[in-house]
């Protein structure tokens, strides 16, 4: 298991502190601008993570998969993402069939002052956008909301188009002083394992627990 603890702060906006846990597999995409370097060492990372020696060379396979996985997360970060971590599973139905899950991190300022008057105003907002599915739920970090999307795209495959359906399933987690909200965001491609992704999703809400900063005196 990955136990992720943000504690980072900004020169305009201190980020509540709170951690999760992910399971095991799950590799951190680089952050900032796409460099060889870190190109490597996420295709270093993913080797790894198939059971290959550290010093593996990088072939084009290697490559290509840790060229999809950072643009994957520059696009994350580039929508407001401040950590974002990937993995490559086997479908449980299918052994053969690969599958790709990306966990991304949000933080957002509130003008609430209640936990439920958070919940509502999100529970609005998300519910009125089209082809989103809605849902309050109450997790160990509190009252939230949950919503699920599914957007299609095309993908440009040799002479081919191929089309693919991006999901998305994502919590909206006040903080306990209700100031910000934490979006953990679980997506993949993979339709026909969605259903199992959901349940890795859920489980990895489940983890989110908000941490008290070393000033705190209560």
């Amino acid at each position: 298991m990955t136990d992720i603890t943000d504690d980072a702060t900004d020169t305009a906006q201190e980020v509540p502190r709170y951690s999760l846990v992910l399971p095991e597999g799950f590799i951190e995409l680089p952050e900032g601008e796409p460099t060889e370097e870190k190109l490597h060492a996420l295709a270093s990372a993913v080797a790894v993570r198939f059971g290959l020696p550290e010093d593996t060379e990088i072939d084009q396979g290697l490559a290509g998969v840790a060229a999809m996985l950072m643009t994957l997360g520059a696009s994350a970060e580039a929508g407001g993402a401040h950590y974002n971590a990937a993995a490559v599973f086997r479908s449980a139905q299918e052994a053969q069939r690969p599958l790709m899950v990306v966990v991304s991190c949000f933080v957002f300022g509130s003008e609430r002052t209640t936990r439920h008057t958070a919940v509502a105003a999100l529970e609005q907002y998300y519910g009125n956008q089209s082809g989103t599915e809605v849902e309050v739920v109450e997790l160990p970090a509190g009252e939230s909301v949950v919503t699920r999307s599914a957007t299609p795209s095309t993908v440009e495959v040799g002479e081919e188009a191929v089309e693919l359906t991006n999901h998305a399933i994502t919590a909206w987690i006040p903080s306990p002083s209700v100031s910000d909200i934490l979006g953990v965001s679980v997506t993949s491609n993979n339709t026909e394992d969605w259903t199992d992704i959901v349940d890795l999703a859920q489980g990895i809400f489940e983890t989110v627990e908000w941490l008290p900063y070393e000033d705190d005196t209560a």
